[in-house]
């Protein structure tokens, strides 16, 4: 029995850094979550350029909760079956939904992804002039009910990482006094 809890007090310290980070990460999701929700109407139509301040939250969205679970530079993807976390089969789909967009809209442009069209036109009929003009899809990725979701698995996610540190830190609260500054600047 010591031997066992001897290796989870050594995986917790081993991930506490990743746990912090990532619980910050969330939290910065879930904000970006609310902000859409209290301005964006799913049902209601917008112009580009409210869509465009509605995207800029469904952006920082998909990377705040994409990045714990994209490995880095000296990281690992966050694991959290390590804290008790289980996601469901529904959680899961969203999940990879949102991890995938990331990797292939958000932060990347894959050509498989684009979408857009592009066209010419003479705006005058008797000169030979040509305009270029480009429409871009300039609607959300994420519906009212996708966004739903992802708000509850969030403050799941958020209540088992914030149960999790309360655990570590009445037995190893030496463990979780930390500060951590960039190592580059």
């Amino acid at each position: 029995m010591p031997i066992r809890v001897r290796v989870m007090n050594e995986n917790r310290k081993e991930i506490s850094h990743r746990l912090i980070y990532s619980g910050w990460d969330f939290q910065q999701a879930l904000s970006a979550l609310t902000f859409l929700l209290e301005e964006c109407e799913y049902d209601k139509r917008y112009s580009k350029v409210e869509m465009r301040r509605f995207r800029c939250f469904e952006t920082t969205l998909i990377v705040s909760f994409a990045r714990p679970f994209k490995a880095g530079w000296g990281r690992e993807n966050l694991d959290l079956s390590k804290i008790g976390f289980t996601f469901t089969e529904e959680d899961l789909i969203l999940k990879n939904k949102i991890i995938k967009l990331r990797d292939k809209v958000i932060s990347h442009s894959d050509e498989e992804q684009m979408h857009y069209k592009s066209y010419s036109f003479k705006p005058i009929d008797d000169r030979d002039i040509r305009v270029p003009m480009t429409v871009f899809n300039e609607s959300l990725y994420l519906n009212e009910s996708e966004v739903r979701a992802i708000e509850n698995l969030l403050h799941r996610v958020l209540d088992k990482l914030a149960k999790y540190e309360f655990e570590l830190v009445q037995g190893e609260h030496e463990a979780f006094n930390k500060s951590k500054t960039p190592t580059n600047t």
